[in-house]
């Protein structure tokens, strides 16, 4: 259904019906054709979707595909921008469902090592449940879905008919395993990192110094939380083994200088509040607040392990204007 642009027109709704090669019963139709209040709109197999549609009373509607889980529907919207949203994700759904059977031939030709699954299912508290399968094909599913998300992010605002689609979805095909792969290789190498921290942080500190213990950990586990690997963005990810770097550096010198490493974890304390309470109120996946949560992770390099670069210039003043920004 096509809903009205404008909610307070009278004019009819639209309702658009494909036109499919295995459907012959349109005569069906013909009372909804017959009522007042409806326009119907026969729509051909190949007709690309419009980015705007003359709506009621003049206002101009954005006709958009709409991501529904495990399908995906057609609707109109009254703002352009939300348009585009549902459009992208609608598209990245089909694609999705489209690559069903790349995706399980992924996860069965990823060369897990028994060690490696071993690792990650103690980050991930995994435990094998009755006719659940073991860890190594839990560590598969993750990266060949993370593969998955990768090949089928950017710009698919214009993919709006078949040959742009299947466009996007060879392209999105080819690069699939080779995308798993890469994801594997730099697992090995953030899997290595975490099981070599992890001892480390259980040694204890005295007195007020637990805090900065207790910082560590946390930065810690906000890094390799269960799913990280799957749900990570990938420009992130890549940064992940200098990131566990400069945390494995600064727990070797929190140990000689408690005091100096208190200090720099005060400074940063601010935006580490403000990102924990963005995530309690559902806000820490928009755009803003992402952004932020690299920038403090770059900004932690910058401050506890600064021979290991950053890849870009950071620093609490602009972490500071960034935050005051979303409010």
């Amino acid at each position: 259904v096509l809903e009205r642009a404008a909610a307070a027109s009278s004019g009819p709704k639209r309702i658009a019906c494909p036109i499919l090669p295995r459907i012959a019963n349109f005569d069906d139709l013909d009372a909804l054709k017959s009522e007042p209040s409806v326009e119907l709109v026969m729509v051909p197999p190949d007709t690309p979707i419009p980015v705007q549609v003359p709506g009621a009373a003049g206002v101009p509607a954005f006709p958009a595909l709409v991501d529904e889980g495990g399908t995906v529907s057609l609707s109109v919207f009254a703002d352009r921008d939300e348009a585009a949203r549902e459009h992208a994700a609608g598209v990245r759904r089909l694609l999705r469902l489209a690559l069903g059977d790349k995706l399980r031939q992924a996860r069965k030709q990823l060369p897990v090592s028994p060690k490696l699954a071993l690792l990650y299912a103690t980050i991930e508290g995994f435990q094998q449940a009755p006719g659940q399968g073991p860890a190594h094909e839990h560590l598969r599913s993750d990266l060949a879905d993370a593969a998955l998300l990768a090949v089928t992010d950017g710009d698919l605002g214009n993919v709006r008919d078949p040959d742009a689609f299947q466009a996007r979805l060879q392209d999105a095909g080819k690069r699939l395993f080779p995308e798993a792969m890469a994801r594997l290789q730099l697992a090995e190498q953030i899997l290595g990192l975490v099981a070599e921290i992890k001892p480390r942080l259980e040694s204890p500190l005295l007195g007020w110094a637990q805090g900065n213990l207790d910082d560590l950990k946390a930065q810690l586990e906000g890094l390799v939380p269960p799913g990280f690997l799957r749900e990570t963005p990938a420009a992130a990810l890549e940064h992940y083994p200098r990131y566990l770097k400069a945390l494995s550096l600064r727990a070797e010198r929190a140990l000689r200088d408690p005091v100096r490493d208190q200090a720099r974890m005060l400074e940063l304390k601010p935006f580490a509040d403000a990102i924990e309470r963005a995530r309690a109120r559902g806000e820490a996946d928009l755009p803003g607040w992402q952004a932020l949560r690299w920038d403090l992770e770059e900004l932690r390099v910058s401050l506890f392990a600064q021979e290991l670069g950053t890849r870009r210039q950071v620093s609490a003043k602009k972490l500071a204007r960034s935050l005051q920004s979303l409010g």
